[in-house]
């Protein structure tokens, strides 16, 4: 259970920690199944990983599939198979494990990991956040408009409305002109912070700063 939880708890921080890898195909649902096993010879296949984090404590044995069932029978885990194609043998077995929610909450108790605090619903997500942060350091000059993730723009700049929702309305695109050496002004766009996005920045630094475990250094207060 050890094992399991620390991989799922890993590929969460994963899935969530940028918009590249929070848009894995099928979401959470992907991500939450684990593979366990693939049932072929380890010549051809190698070990998953969590096989490898149960060899290294001496705990991969024979007895790791009636294990799995025994978890599954009390609803702590759910067990997938599906097939992967592994060369030369062409497709094979593959077993998959998903904590369930009271695995999870009983895996964090063996372990001693306190349930985190639910994000307050004013707040933005850790990788939104940053983003904002991005565009308040760049300052009065603002930050070229493609160093944005596109699901950032969505969710923080004006005008959007990502799922049918207003978006934050944090961030503004606004055009910059810039002198280039030889070649006179060249417009550029660029993001920058608005009023709300200010007022915000500075009305709940302190909570982000607690929230994320970021230093006072990291964070625009202005």
């Amino acid at each position: 259970m050890a094992a399991i939880f620390h991989e799922d708890q890993r590929r969460e921080h994963d899935a969530r920690s940028g918009p590249a890898r929070s848009r894995r195909v099928g979401g959470a649902a992907a991500w939450r199944r684990i593979p366990f096993t693939v049932h072929a010879d380890p010549v051809f296949t190698g070990y998953t990983e969590l096989q490898e984090v149960l060899r290294d404590g001496g705990h991969l044995d024979s007895g790791a599939g009636a294990t799995l069932r025994a978890l599954a029978r009390r609803s702590l885990v759910v067990v997938w198979v599906d097939q992967v194609q592994v060369a030369p043998l062409g497709f094979v077995p593959r077993t998959l494990v998903e904590l369930t929610r009271l695995g999870r909450s009983v895996a964090r108790t063996g372990v001693g990991v306190p349930v985190e605090a639910r994000r307050p619903s004013h707040l933005l997500s850790e990788w939104l956040w940053r983003s904002m942060l991005a565009v308040a350091n760049a300052g009065d000059g603002g930050l070229p408009a493609d160093s944005l993730a596109a699901r950032a723009r969505f969710y923080l700049g004006t005008g959007y409305r990502p799922q049918g929702r207003p978006s934050r309305g944090y961030i503004d695109l606004i055009v910059a002109e810039d002198l280039e050496a030889g070649h006179g002004l060249v417009a550029e766009r660029r993001w920058v912070l608005t009023d709300s996005g200010r007022a915000h920045l500075a009305e709940h630094h302190s909570e982000y700063v607690s929230l994320y475990q970021a230093t006072d250094s990291a964070v625009s207060k202005e």
